[in-house]
């Protein structure tokens, strides 16, 4: 994986960024370290589970503005990396390389994620032209069966082909980006096929597979999730022997398969004094097409409007740290139940992510990009955050 260009600011939102990941403050120090931006919630095919099918009197059908975009990009400064998509298929935005050449002028790492359809010929010289950096290939059928049903509206050999078309590209220009990945998502329909799909990726070309679980976004739907399943178990474990014998990455991202169940909230003791954490909370920027920004993909209610006020301040202002400061205080929001995010703090995890705050200063300093005044600033900020621990041991 391609790192983004280092530059002064990245390095010292490296090292605060260690330092909000101590959870021993609900204020943070960094810039989101990483941002999904929801420039194109629109599509062009019909996937049966998706929310566009399921709730379309609530789903958004617009686009991003590039000239509002063009307000935050001062912030991909400070990022790693830049997720570029929506509850649609990026690609559809007119504008869609003006926003990948926009960030990429940052020297941000970035990413977006499309059906396959629009992988064309004329898509894929602009995709190499551009230097976008990663394409994660919503990909849910090993066979055309399969994948035609749930990808409705896509088509199984013409996706093939595309993927193909463009690795070829790729080697022809001598370009390593982008890379590839298969984001798949598994039901009772094609969880039987997760063995096969490493070994597709394989023979295409694609190092890593996402596999994530269905949100049954209906009651009628549950029996479609295999979800902690032992089916799914078993598939799963299938499915990382072939990737480690085919040289395919596997990662398993869980997400609440129920999303209509209330699921007992567990009693808040002040005795016990459980810290609760999340990461997206202190370090993820989720913005949709409008400005809206949020920390959390679950929780419903927004932080601020990016477009209209700065983004440290809507990262810091009073709802975002309310959020934090909840889930310190060991209260959990209803939609942090049985996330996958979600964990408990401890003095350990806040003392070992001081040490890589000073090994992340040491590596800045070493580059060469900081000025000693920004090194006497990072400085006192660790000592401040020691003191932290010190008061919370």
């Amino acid at each position: 994986m391609r790192s983004p260009v280092p530059t002064r600011l990245r390095l010292m939102n490296k090292v605060r960024a260690h330092l909000d990941a101590s959870f021993l403050s609900d204020a943070v120090l960094a810039l989101p370290s990483v941002y999904y931006i929801g420039l194109c919630a629109v599509c062009n095919i019909r996937c049966p589970y998706c929310p566009r099918q399921n709730f379309p009197d609530e789903v958004d059908n617009g686009l991003m503005s590039f000239e509002e975009f063009k307000k935050i990009i001062e912030y991909l400064n400070y990022a790693e990396i830049v997720f570029l998509f929506g509850i649609g298929e990026p690609f559809l935005h007119p504008q869609f390389f003006d926003f990948v050449r926009e960030a990429k002028k940052t020297g941000i790492r970035t990413s977006t994620n499309t059906h396959g359809m629009s992988l064309n010929a004329e898509n894929r010289e602009k995709i190499i032209e551009t230097g976008l950096d990663e394409i994660s290939i919503s990909f849910d059928g090993a066979d055309e069966k399969v994948f035609n049903f749930l990808r409705a509206g896509a088509d199984f050999k013409t996706v093939v082909g595309n993927i193909s078309a463009l690795q070829n590209l790729k080697k022809e220009r001598g370009s390593l980006t982008p890379e590839l990945q298969f984001a798949t998502v598994i039901s009772r329909h094609n969880v039987r096929q997760m063995p096969d799909l490493v070994q597709l990726s394989r023979k295409l070309g694609i190092k890593r597979i996402v596999f994530t679980n269905l949100i049954t976004l209906h009651k009628e739907n549950a029996e479609v999730s295999v979800a902690k399943t032992d089916l799914f178990a078993d598939s799963y474990e299938k499915a990382k022997l072939q990737g480690k014998r085919l040289g395919v990455e596997i990662e398993y991202w869980p997400q609440h398969p129920f999303p209509w169940k209330k699921d007992p909230m567990p009693e808040f003791d002040p005795e016990r004094r459980i810290r609760y954490a999340c990461p997206d909370l202190w370090r993820l920027g989720i913005i949709d097409r409008t400005g809206n920004l949020k920390s959390c993909c679950y929780y419903e209610n927004m932080s601020g409007n990016v477009f209209q006020t700065p983004v440290p301040d809507v990262f810091n202002n009073d709802l975002s740290r309310a959020l934090r400061r909840s889930l310190l205080d060991g209260r959990l929001m209803e939609c942090c139940v049985n996330c996958g995010m979600l964990r408990q703090t401890s003095i350990e995890i806040a003392r070992a992510e001081l040490e890589n705050a000073d090994a992340a200063l040491a590596e800045a300093r070493a580059s060469g990009l900081l000025a000693d005044a920004d090194i006497r600033l990072l400085e006192s900020e660790i000592k401040k955050y020691r003191t932290f621990l010190k008061e919370l041991s």
